[in-house]
């Protein structure tokens, strides 16, 4: 079978992503384990999507690679959070054939013109050539080179007080698919670590929400609760994050022992 004919491996692109945050809201989970079983086991508890987060958690590149192809032939898209903005990093990244990347602390729209462009091949954008996987290992190369431009989702977080005063610019930069809040980061920046409500941080996610309305593009957010997740989902969030595995794996099993011990 020729290169042209072959189909890379089964997995939920890119443009299925954003078809289910026009559906939406999506839900995800961010996955910090490093863990290939637990990404696996992701994929059986209904969520949209995934993020493998290279920037948080302490994982390496096999990690990584492992986790995308746990998630393989499931209906959860891949994405992987990469360390920083670099284009080697967005470059491993995509071309472990997962349907996007979140490039962290986006501040200005310089940032994300980069990071648009280092998600893009050219003329679109300046990505190197070197899909091993994302190519289904070289069968699928005319095929994904001409299709990955449109496929591929550039997700940018909104993480500062820059970020929010430059989000109607950042959320109209071409080739940026999506801007996403991390709340830890923003209200660590506000002044209240550890708090993402009250007025400040209201004015600062309505004010993200309002740039994505306007450039018609969704907006994003990690919900602390499955409360602040149905709450941003009215306010027009298309893309929430409701954990990471390892938070819901304490939570069960203390919840499981604290029932043990009652009296």
């Amino acid at each position: 079978m020729t290169s042209s004919t072959q189909d890379p491996s089964p997995r939920r692109s890119g443009s299925g992503l954003r078809q289910a945050m026009s559906d939406g809201p999506a839900y995800g989970l961010f996955l910090v384990s490093g863990s290939a079983m637990l990404a696996e086991a992701a994929a059986y508890t209904r969520i949209d999507w995934a993020v493998i987060d290279m920037e948080g958690a302490a994982m390496t590149k096999t990690d990584a690679l492992h986790q995308a192809q746990a998630l393989a032939g499931s209906e959860v898209a891949a994405i992987v959070r990469v360390p920083r903005l670099d284009r080697h990093d967005i470059e491993f990244a995509l071309d472990l054939g997962v349907a996007g990347v979140m490039v962290p602390k986006v501040d200005r729209v310089e940032d994300a013109e980069r990071a648009a462009r280092f998600s893009r091949y050219p003329p679109d954008g300046a990505r190197g050539g070197n899909p091993i996987r994302a190519s289904a290992y070289y069968t699928a190369s005319e095929r994904y080179y001409e299709s990955a431009n449109h496929e591929v989702v550039c997700i940018v977080q909104i993480e500062s007080r820059e970020a929010v005063r430059n989000a109607a610019e950042i959320a109209r930069t071409a080739g940026v698919d999506a801007l996403f809040i991390g709340t830890g980061d923003l209200a660590m920046d506000l002044g209240q670590p550890g708090r993402p409500t009250g007025s400040a941080f209201d004015d600062a996610r309505h004010t993200v929400l309002a740039a994505c309305a306007a450039a018609d593009k969704p907006a994003g957010i990690f919900a602390p609760s499955t409360g602040l997740a149905r709450q941003y989902a009215k306010e027009g969030f298309r893309f929430i994050a409701v954990g990471n595995e390892v938070k819901f794996f304490v939570q069960s099993a203390a919840l499981a022992v604290t029932m043990l011990r009652k009296k």
